[in-house]
């Protein structure tokens, strides 16, 4: 049948175009509806370069189709979370007024197959550009049924996938059957860096008093297939005549190489030997050859010396000197007022609080599978929480065009943010070798190089000055917060092999998150009245500027990057206090606590908790013998407009220094509650994985390396270490705004922890983790 073309049109929608309107050749039951992109004119357009998405981009964010079903697509991936198969299909259900059951399709993460960019913002980004995409759709479609059925725009209204009014009534398919409608929407940012892109149209958002979907506990549809093996992992990812390798990383982070080990040909006679740089590899087609090859290879390579890391002990004064030594400019907080050091208490807490590099370590090893063309084109196969800022790395490496580079994504481990900016560890060492080698290359991380080549969260130092008036109340607060910067996002490979980057971390440096300054993240929520200065001072890396490599102690973000280690020790040095004033914890924050969320939260822990209310230490309390002492404590977080409390009840023997954690309680208020199955889950495994650092988890190094390898020399949580747990979410619908939901619950419950453990015991203490030996050590100082 033979489409008759007619002259097309466009209307403008909030800032959006709907073109296509009077293209209705078609009488089949084709058709679509798409929104698509255009990147807005001015300095962010240019910047886009080759990876900016046109107009006629087909594979915009979302598809309404003939059969009255609707498709969605994002650059963000799933880690397990499930957000983008529940809380994306409610957003997006909600703002189109279809029912959720027409959400049938999500795709994500591949970059020649979505149409943003990001890293693990989820709600607050990723999600927020689906949503007013449903919005503009939802008003496009209403302004063409207006025009279809002869009904004044105002007389219409959505519901059930159907537009009527005056009477007349027609559904989103039939609205696009035989059409080829397109909604160009203005953006902002840059596709392949690390934030992505960022709708610009403003649309009339649907009233939270409306919703039906969102805040329903929706099923995650994603795990069926899992739980079944139908599910393919990146570990499973095939293709015809690819080879399995194995690196050889260098024997410290300092270490160049001199001399390659030799590889038997006879014992592994399908083996080859790769030299990049300072990198080797084995690979060959059959996998444990390749595994068996490396370590054969590995024993007798040569390397040099190198000891440019400080003593493990050494570190807090040692990033205190980094700080001193580079000066590089303060940031300071956000709430900041006054002048503290002027003012004098009469009573005074002072103390240092040491956060230590913790590892993202994911259960699961990383995979990458990569296929170079002879056209100079890549494809790789991996698991990353920003595709496309890892497309821009690898292009940027092999000296190509963003457009020759795809990256495929697939389920994998959670890596808590540690590929937020594109790179976990082996996907640009799959890329090389593939060149090299002229076949696809399948590269899977050891346990060894997973703990000891990739990167880990900020260790930090804080002091913390707290003076109290006659009163009992907080009348100054000062804080220094000192560490190495957030992230460092380069691809190791790349660095080690001599390839092109992007910069290091330094205090100059302005691209993405690739600095060494420190900002203050941690929200100030403890009222205004008395004067306030929190200020992080900053350094590069530890052992960076050592190492020929310019790559030390690798930091990058791990769940609650830096407010983490901002919050712990603001949050032990408030219960500190309460204890100075002679105040119940639990009490004196909310003295001084002015928000009233805040107040409602803590009075709902207070009561689901049974927390005892009384001044800390706890009657009896004692740092000596071998009677199990308990306690009680409690931390506060505002973070990304979610509010979150957590009171944890401890057993200590002080004879031995061993902390058991009994019982945890969570409230949070994160306003709009998406899916509350989905939240709860969330906040149950983001609380466990906090006990766990809390209690377990330092990377341990010597002068030169990580020196942990496996599990035993990095131990998490096991079941026999999880606590009982209560989760309580205060839904908050009038606050009209998502809060963050995935993050935050791991942050709380090491000071809660620390702050149980001063009420057992009557002795502070001030460094995480809670091992027995580093408990045991603060009792008795």
């Amino acid at each position: 049948m033979t489409a008759v073309a007619h002259q097309s049109d466009t209307i403008a929608i909030h800032g959006a175009q709907l073109s296509g309107l009077s293209r209705r050749g078609f009488l089949g039951v084709a058709g679509t509806m798409a929104a698509v992109l255009a990147i807005k004119g001015g300095p962010a357009a240019a910047a886009a370069g080759s990876a900016a998405p046109s107009a006629t981009t087909a594979a915009g964010w979302i598809e309404i189709r003939a059969d009255n079903t609707v498709l969605l697509r994002t650059g963000k991936c799933d880690f397990g979370q499930s957000s983008i198969y529940t809380a994306y299909r409610q957003i997006v259900a909600e703002e189109l007024c279809v029912p959720l059951a027409a959400m049938t399709e999500v795709v994500s993460g591949d970059t020649d197959r979505t149409p943003d960019g990001g890293g693990t913002f989820g709600l607050l980004r990723n999600a927020q550009n689906l949503r007013k995409v449903a919005a503009l759709l939802r008003e496009a479609a209403l302004e063409l049924a207006s025009r279809r059925l002869g009904v004044a725009r105002a007389a219409l209204s959505v519901r059930d996938g159907i537009l009527s009014g005056g009477g007349k009534a027609i559904t989103y398919g039939e609205l696009v059957r035989g059409e080829a409608l397109q909604l160009t929407i203005p953006l902002s940012g840059d596709l392949t860096m690390p934030l992505g892109l960022r709708v610009e149209a403003n649309p009339p958002l649907k009233p939270v008093k409306d919703y039906t979907i969102i805040g329903q506990p929706v099923p995650n549809p994603s795990l069926p297939p899992k739980i079944a093996g139908e599910t393919v992992w990146v570990g499973d990812v095939k293709l015809p005549g690819m080879l399995h390798a194995r690196v050889i990383h260098p024997e410290t982070l300092g270490s160049t190489l001199i001399e390659p080990g030799r590889l038997d040909r006879v014992a592994f006679p399908g083996a080859q030997l790769v030299r990049l740089g300072h990198l080797l590899a084995v690979a060959s087609p059959d996998e444990w050859e390749a595994v068996q090859a490396a370590q054969a290879v590995a024993a007798g390579t040569r390397w040099s010396d190198w000891q440019g890391l400080p003593d493990q002990a050494d570190l807090p004064d040692q990033i205190r000197r980094s700080v001193a030594a580079e000066a590089a400019p303060p940031r300071e907080g956000r709430a900041n007022a006054g002048d503290p050091a002027q003012v004098r208490g009469a009573r005074e807490h002072r103390a240092r609080y040491a956060m230590p590099f913790q590892k993202h370590a994911p259960i699961s090893p990383m995979v990458s599978l990569a296929d170079y063309r002879p056209d100079g084109s890549v494809t790789l196969h991996t698991h990353s929480q920003n595709p496309q800022h890892l497309r821009r790395m690898i292009a940027l490496m092999l000296g190509t065009g963003e457009d020759r580079v795809v990256v495929r994504t697939y389920p994998g481990a959670g890596h808590y943010g540690r590929s937020n900016g594109g790179s976990a560890g082996s996907e640009d060492e799959a890329v090389l070798l593939s060149r090299a080698l002229g076949r696809p290359v399948r590269v899977q991380w050891m346990r060894h190089d997973d703990m000891q080549w990739s990167t880990q969260s900020s260790a930090m130092v804080a002091d913390i000055r707290i003076a109290l008036g006659g009163d009992g109340r907080i009348s100054a607060y000062e804080a220094t917060h000192s560490g190495p910067g957030m992230q460092d996002d380069r691809l190791i490979g790349a660095v080690l092999a001599g390839l092109p980057t992007i910069a290091p971390p330094s205090a100059t440096t302005t691209y993405g998150f690739q600095s060494s300054l420190l900002a203050i993240t941690d929200t100030w929520i403890y009222g205004t009245g008395a004067p306030l200065r929190e200020i992080g001072k900053g350094c590069r890396h530890i052992g960076q500027q050592q190492s020929p490599h310019g790559a030390g102690l690798r930091n990058h973000s791990m769940r609650t990057p830096l407010q983490f280690q901002q919050n712990c020790p603001r949050e032990i040095a408030i219960t500190e206090a309460a204890l100075l004033a002679g105040k119940d914890p639990l009490q004196f924050r909310l003295d001084h606590v002015p928000d009233p969320r805040f107040q409602a939260l803590l009075i709902r822990l207070r009561d689901e908790s049974g927390w005892t209310s009384r001044p800390s230490p706890a009657p009896g309390a004692r740092a000596t013998g071998q009677r199990v002492m308990r306690g009680q404590g409690l931390a506060l977080m505002l973070r990304d407009n979610g509010y979150w409390a957590c009171a944890a009840m401890v057993a200590v023997t002080p004879a031995t220094g061993e902390v058991k954690v009994e019982r945890i309680t969570i409230v949070a208020d994160v306003g709009i509650v998406i899916n509350p199955l989905q939240l709860r889950r969330q906040i149950q495994a983001g609380c466990l994985m906090g006990v766990s650092q809390a209690l377990f988890e330092e990377v341990p190094f010597d002068r030169g390396k990580v020196t942990a390898t496996d599990w035993a020399s990095y131990p998490i949580l096991t079941m026999a270490d999880m606590p009982e747990l209560k989760v309580v979410i205060a839904d908050n619908p009038g606050v009209t705004t998502y809060g963050q939901g995935s993050e935050s619950a791991n942050a709380l419950a090491a000071p809660a922890i620390a702050g149980a453990v001063l009420d057992a015991t009557g002795k502070p203490v001030r460094r995480i983790p809670l091992r027995p030996d580093l408990v045991l050590a603060a009792l008795r100082a």
